[in-house]
């Protein structure tokens, strides 16, 4: 089931990233934080990484998505998520920075 849901979400990205993103507003993470990176870093991939590298991008994030949603419907992992957000956004940040990604 797990495989399945992460294949939709992936779907979803993949076709948000051909739409210009606008698919993508509706999976929020619900936590600023969280939903202000992902913001981010979808607007950097759709319009400074190349189209070559996309894909791989976008599954990145889609799994980050995944695990970052699930992580904010446990209340004993909500609490810590804006700190997670921060720490693994960071680090995500730094792999897009080749690309002119400034966020």
């Amino acid at each position: 089931m797990t495989q399945l849901r992460t294949l939709a979400v992936v779907i979803a990205l993949a076709a948000g990233l051909h739409s210009g993103g606008a698919a993508l507003a509706q999976e929020d993470i619900g936590i600023p934080e969280c939903d202000r990176f992902i913001t981010s870093y979808e607007v950097c991939v759709t319009t400074k990484v190349p189209a070559t590298h996309r894909v791989t991008f976008a599954q990145q994030v889609a799994q980050l998505r995944t695990t970052w949603r699930s992580l904010a419907q446990d209340p004993q992992t909500r609490q810590q998520l804006e700190a997670i957000c921060r720490t693994q956004g960071e680090q995500m940040r730094r792999g897009l920075e080749p690309f002119g990604c400034a966020f």
